[in-house]
């Protein structure tokens, strides 16, 4: 009905009207195993801290690059140090290292394919236009190995330098969000910006369509 409704509308205005997504809350179930993707320590905090905060004993996450673009090993030690403070932080019993070069993701597939992900109901990664050349590369890795090997987790994307312009759904973090900023503070090194600030901001605006303090928005793939 919708569908033949908006076709009338387009034949009375004589343009085609965009067909709009309204996002729903993400239903989490108990027994749902989620697998996030940080292409940087501190992405997951930044783009997915809510969840963590709800269900971080039912998820894993892994850290795909090393942390350092120009190799300072100090430099990769104390950021995978913080990463494992935020894991316990939030209560994430598994966690993992690829350690593919920073900045250089795209040339770390051979890596990739080797992560199972067969256990995993959802894995969840920065959206395909998230403005970092690191960010945008889990998707297209993940929707290339998802073809190879036929898996049936199902994609979803988060925001951490770019918003979705259509987000399909959200979770009310109104409830979680200073754990969220502290997770995100944690994260000593990378303390040049101010991203709690920024991007609880955007959580906040995003709020407004479902009249909730804060929610992280995502994109289920399905």
């Amino acid at each position: 009905m919708k569908k033949f409704i908006r076709f009338l509308l387009n034949l009375r205005y004589g343009y085609k009207l965009p067909k709009l997504i309204k996002s729903k809350e993400w239903q989490i179930k108990p027994t749902d195993r989620i697998c996030i993707l940080a292409p940087h320590a501190d992405d997951e905090s930044i783009g997915c801290g809510g969840l963590l905060a709800r269900y971080g004993k039912q998820c894993d996450v892994i850290l795909l690059t090393d942390g350092s673009p120009d190799g300072d090993k100090d430099l990769q030690k104390t950021r995978e140090e913080e990463f494992i403070k935020v894991m316990a932080f939030f209560g994430v019993k598994n966690y993992s290292f690829m350690r593919a070069k920073d900045n250089r993701l795209v040339e770390a597939y051979g890596l990739f394919e080797k992560i199972d992900f067969k256990e995993y109901t959802y894995v969840v990664m920065p959206h395909g236009l998230d403005t970092h050349k690191d960010h945008v590369v889990p998707q297209a890795f993940f929707r290339r190995l998802k073809k190879e090997k036929g898996l049936k987790a199902i994609p979803v994307y988060y925001e951490v330098w770019g918003a979705m312009a259509q987000p399909s759904t959200y979770i009310d973090i109104s409830d979680v969000t200073d754990k969220k900023r502290e997770a995100i503070h944690l994260y000593v090194s990378q303390d040049n910006i101010d991203y709690a600030g920024r991007i609880l901001a955007l959580n906040h605006y995003r709020g407004i369509r479902h009249n909730v303090e804060y929610e992280e928005d995502y994109f289920i793939d399905e």
